[in-house]
């Protein structure tokens, strides 16, 4: 169902996809074995958040498809097995979605979308990944 409301691709990211991959991640890690505590530790969160995604009380606004689960459940066994780590897997989900295309039909969901998004969002989110002009300066 699409909203009146036009959702920014970069909003789209922060509201709904990572919160979801976040929550994804903590329930695929308690559910390898792993207690709340060791699951927020890993993920950087609280051991509230754990807690309130278990619930569905928090990140319920999203759900991943079957395909990004199992890719979830993959990494987390390489997050517990020290070959990755939280930061890492998450970024490499999030890029991934994005270039299967799965990131569009969730920002469809949630959103009005201008024809040719698609188009527009693969070419913004490659530009940013091979563009070396690009940096963060920092100004602490």
């Amino acid at each position: 169902m699409q909203q009146n409301k036009q959702i920014l691709p970069q909003e789209m990211d922060v509201w709904y996809v990572l919160p979801a991959i976040r929550k994804a991640f903590a329930l695929a890690m308690v559910a390898s074995g792993l207690t709340q505590k060791q699951a927020a530790a890993l993920l950087g969160v609280t051991e509230a958040a754990v807690s309130q995604y278990k619930k569905e009380k928090r990140a319920a606004g999203l759900v991943l498809d079957a395909h990004a689960l199992a890719m979830v459940r993959e990494a987390v066994q390489r997050i517990v097995m020290k070959q990755s780590t939280a930061f890492a897997e998450i970024m490499r989900i999030d890029d991934e979605l994005k270039r299967s295309g799965i990131f569009c039909q969730l920002h469809r969901l949630k959103s009005q979308t201008p024809d040719g998004c698609e188009a527009s969002c693969g070419r913004h989110f490659l530009k940013m990944r091979s563009n070396p002009k690009l940096a963060v300066v920092s100004h602490g």
